[in-house]
C-alpha cells in the first residue's frame, strides 16, 4: 500500500497529515495518533476543541477547555489509591420492599413492607460512600452486601436507622450507624 504525499505551501502533506515547521497537524482525524503496537490506544481530536483518549479500545477520557472528564467506569487515580471517577452523581434513590440497593446514588431511602431482604453490590471505586436509611418501618430490612468487612449483614429495625459505608476496593467498611429519629437505636451488624 503506497503512501500519498505532495508538497503543500512550505510543508509536506503525507496521507492527510501535514508536517510543517516542526509541527504535525493531524487535522481532526479520528484515532490518528496511535500509541501502541496493536493500534487500540490512541489520542485524537475529531471534534473541534476536544481531545479524546482511548486506551485498550475504550474511550476513557475527554479533554475540553478547562475540563478533563472520565467516562463511566474510568477513573483518575491519585496517591494512596484515591480515585475520582466518571460515575454519575445522583443524590438519592428509593427502595420499597425487598431488592437491590443501587451503587449509583449516594443515598438510598428504604421503605420496608415486611421482613425484607436487600442486597448491595461491590463499590465502583475506592473511597465510594454509600448511605442507606430506613424511612418507613414496615418490618425489619436485612441488607446483605456482597462484601462487608467484619460482618455479613446490616439489619434496619426502626424508622431512621441508617448506615454509612465506604468502599475500600475489596469490602464495604462500616463508617457509622445510628438513628436520625431517636438518636439512640442503630442497625444491627451481624
Amino acid at each position: 500500500m503506497g503512501v500519498s504525499q505532495r508538497t503543500v505551501t512550505g510543508g509536506e502533506l503525507v496521507d492527510g497529515v501535514m508536517i510543517l515547521n516542526g509541527t504535525v497537524d493531524l487535522n481532526g482525524t479520528a484515532n490518528a495518533l496511535i500509541l501502541d503496537a496493536d493500534g487500540d490506544t490512541h489520542i485524537s481530536a475529531p471534534t473541534d476543541d476536544q481531545i479524546d483518549f482511548s486506551i485498550g479500545g475504550a474511550d476513557d477520557f475527554t479533554m475540553t477547555s478547562n475540563l478533563m472528564t472520565a467516562a463511566t467506569a474510568s477513573a483518575f487515580a491519585g496517591q494512596g489509591g484515591n480515585r475520582v471517577t466518571g460515575l454519575p452523581l445522583v443524590v438519592q434513590a428509593a427502595l420499597s420492599g425487598a431488592g437491590q440497593v443501587t451503587i449509583t446514588e449516594f443515598l438510598t431511602k428504604w421503605t420496608t413492607t415486611g421482613a425484607d431482604a436487600g442486597s448491595l453490590a461491590d463499590g465502583a471505586f475506592i473511597g465510594q460512600l454509600k448511605k442507606i436509611i430506613m424511612v418507613v418501618d414496615g418490618g425489619d430490612g436485612t441488607l446483605t452486601p456482597t462484601n462487608l468487612s467484619g460482618y455479613t449483614t446490616i439489619t434496619f429495625a426502626d424508622a431512621g436507622d441508617f448506615a454509612l459505608l465506604a468502599w475500600d476496593g475489596s469490602n464495604w467498611i462500616v463508617l457509622e450507624t445510628g438513628n436520625t429519629v431517636d438518636g439512640i437505636s442503630a442497625p444491627a451488624l451481624a
